[in-house]
């Protein structure tokens, strides 16, 4: 997972996709999955974003929102 989650960061440009706060901003970044495990979700790169500690603390695991931008395709749950 190590060496995937170097890739989900690099890809968002290591900052926050909801926010956009990054390391420079003294925030502890987080590898999101956009549709959680425990709803079928897996481990791949496109289902993985960037959130910010902040960000990411707010959202549960029935919240499957993809906050990448519009070119990056959402993770659908049906």
């Amino acid at each position: 997972m190590p060496a995937l989650r170097w890739q989900v960061f690099q890809r968002d440009r290591w900052k926050c996709v909801a926010c956009g706060r990054g390391s420079h901003d003294d925030v502890i970044l987080h590898v999101d999955h956009i549709l959680p495990r425990s709803r079928g979700g897996t481990d791949s790169l496109d289902n993985f974003q960037t959130l910010c500690d902040r960000c990411n603390i707010g959202k549960s695991n029935r919240d499957d929102t993809d906050l990448r931008s519009a070119e990056s395709p959402p993770v659908r749950s049906d």
